[in-house]
């Protein structure tokens, strides 16, 4: 297959969902690649090419929504063995906006880069329980498990209790 990109494209190391428009139906795709000039979609849906699109997606490294016009250039229901082509459909980007292209060069040449403020050093677990009153017995249990009890609020029928722990 003869490649026709011109920019680079940054693979998507894990699942990124995306919702793709077209023909007035919205169907859910995996982002696999993303570059300035497209992307590539992972689904098993089939578009005709040349038809006119809306990719909404969140850009990596900034978390804003974003919707970009595009265009199918290429589309195929099935993976096939011979060529090693996934099942999913290309688009061509249409008239970017230049901070999301932007966005997306600097993705593409650097990729994913880790955030300059550091992870937080304690991660927390939550759970909700809905009770018809509160139990001071299931209370100690839980907090012998090492779950706190963050709030209790009412709802029809009884409470409802929010826990927390550190993981």
């Amino acid at each position: 297959m003869i490649e026709r990109r011109l920019g680079r494209r940054r693979r998507i190391p894990f699942v990124r969902s995306a919702v793709l428009e077209i023909q007035g139906r919205s169907h859910i795709v995996a982002l696999a690649d993303l570059g300035p000039e497209g992307a590539f979609l992972s689904t098993r849906s089939s578009f005709r090419r040349g038809a006119s699109a809306v990719l909404k997606l969140v850009l990596p490294r900034r978390g804003q929504e974003v919707t970009i016009v595009c265009e199918i250039v290429r589309s195929t229901s099935r993976f096939d063995p011979v060529s090693g082509q996934p099942a999913g459909v290309a688009v061509r980007f249409q008239d970017l906006d230049d901070a999301v292209l932007r966005r997306i060069e600097e993705f593409a040449r650097e990729g994913f880069v880790p955030d300059p403020d550091p992870a937080p050093a304690e991660r927390y677990e939550y759970r909700v329980l809905e009770r018809p009153e509160l139990d001071s017995v299931e209370l100690n249990r839980l907090g012998l498990d090492g779950w706190a009890l963050a709030t209790v609020l009412p709802v029809t029928g009884g409470v409802q209790l929010v826990l927390y722990r550190l993981l």
